[in-house]
């Protein structure tokens, strides 16, 4: 006889219901926004008097065909072209000084006063063949040959050469002759341009090796500034790029001097050198300052302010963006290109409003709510 097996119907049903619950808890659950899990949330809405209070500004976005503008980083420096060295070509000692640090001095100004050894013997040398030069000036054609004369010719040439590469102007030269046997050896350095004097060692006594500086003169009515670029800066500066120097809240500008060809590779930047007129002397060789360059772009960029950046609670960068009058919300975006004061970004469409001004005081009612949106 076959076994019959009652099925006790109100037990099924329990049961099956016991599974499907079972089933909601195992199933993957889809996230309410996106892939991120984060909570949706539909903005920050700020009334009229609020908005003027912030200083909330509002921008469209446009591709733009308009200049890029980059910011770096630069130091004023000497310009090669306007400063000298004032060296010794022989060993010398300090015997008076004309001129202190600071001091502004012009071509052909006296700096200092030197004893040595060396000049006295050239200076003797010279005497020597003025004197024969003179003897056979008188005698030429009739006791002396032409040899001699030209020999005598070339020696005082020679001579004076000698005192002009100690530092002898024409007027040291002549006088030469006229020196008392206990004045020579004494010599005067003179300045080579108009400037200012940025470095002296003329201490009384001080005995220099030939060769040495003793004094540096720069004309700072027209100063180098050294910039550095970031070695990725896509950036294309050319001879009529319009440059700015900015510091203290002044504006000078600059022309391109010289772009390098290549990178520091202490630095990883490239050094740009520019050229400013500097006719009241407001910047000086050691000063840190701002470099602007402007240059027209070659294809239509999405460029917004820098101004408009913020980011978000996990770093990305975001902005905000009005939807609707008073109502504003996050977008994350990417920046492709980084211009100093302007970036290149990719995330947003033309026609949105872009909040330029006030971005921090968003970002604080954003976190006070706990707002963090990821518009991807």
């Amino acid at each position: 006889m076959k076994k019959i097996n009652f099925i006790d119907i109100k037990s099924m049903g329990l049961n099956v219901r016991i599974y499907a619950l079972a089933l909601m808890f195992t199933l993957p659950v889809k996230a309410s926004e996106n892939d991120h899990g984060h909570v949706d949330n539909s903005g920050i809405e700020l009334t009229t008097r609020q908005q003027a209070n912030s200083g909330i500004e509002v921008s469209t976005v446009v591709l733009s065909y308009n200049k890029v503008v980059a910011v770096a980083p630069a130091e004023v420096i000497n310009n090669d072209f306007a400063t000298e060295l004032v060296s010794i070509a022989v060993p010398s000692q300090v015997k008076k000084r004309y001129v202190s640090l600071g001091e502004k001095v012009k071509s052909q100004q006296k700096l200092a006063t030197l004893y040595s050894y060396e000049v006295a013997k050239a200076q003797i040398r010279y005497r020597l063949a003025e004197d024969e030069w003179q003897r056979v000036t008188k005698l030429k054609g009739e006791a002396v040959s032409e040899k001699a004369y030209l020999l005598g010719k070339a020696e005082r040439e020679a001579a004076s050469s000698q005192l002009r590469d100690y530092g002898f102007n024409e007027s040291d030269i002549i006088n030469t002759q006229k020196k008392h046997a206990k004045q020579l050896g004494l010599y005067n350095i003179y300045a080579q341009l108009d400037g200012t004097i940025l470095q002296e060692q003329l201490t009384l006594g001080r005995r220099f090796s030939g060769g040495e500086v003793i004094a540096k003169i720069s004309n700072e009515a027209q100063v180098w500034v050294q910039a550095r670029l970031p070695q990725d800066q896509d950036l294309e500066i050319y001879l009529n790029s319009k440059i700015s120097i900015l510091h203290a809240g002044q504006r000078f500008m600059a022309r391109l001097l010289q772009a390098g060809h290549s990178i520091d590779p202490k630095t990883r930047t490239a050094l740009i050198r520019v050229v400013v007129n500097n006719p009241n002397h407001m910047l000086h060789a050691g000063m840190f300052v701002k470099t602007e360059f402007v240059t027209a772009g070659t294809e239509p960029q999405l460029l917004i302010s820098r101004e408009a950046l913020s980011q978000s609670a996990d770093g990305d960068w975001q902005v905000f963006i009005e939807s609707e009058p008073g109502h504003y919300v996050a977008k994350e975006i990417k920046i492709t290109k980084d211009y100093g004061e302007q970036v290149e970004v990719t995330g947003l469409m033309v026609g949105e409003q872009l909040v330029t001004g006030g971005v921090f005081f968003l970002n604080a009612q954003a976190a006070k709510s706990n707002f963090d949106v990821h518009n991807h």
